[in-house]
């Protein structure tokens, strides 16, 4: 069953990123063509200076992991 609804999730995600790609800009998905894992760039999607909503380090992520019970 966990089994199951781990490849469900998986289903899911593919298809989301599928639908976000499709609907991007034209020059966008051009841009992202070039890189190499289908087009998809790692890390952060957003600049954390000035913010206080953004973790940015693996303690803060630990400490919110905690603070929420895992």
């Amino acid at each position: 069953m966990i089994q199951r609804i781990g490849t469900l999730a998986q289903s899911l995600e593919e298809q989301l990123v599928k639908l976000l790609i499709e609907a991007s800009p034209q020059d966008k998905r051009e841009a992202m063509a070039g890189h190499g894992d289908g087009g998809f760039l790692n890390g952060p999607a957003m600049k954390s200076e000035g913010r206080t909503d953004v973790v940015t380090s693996q303690a803060q992520v630990d400490d919110l992991l905690e603070s929420l019970g895992f």
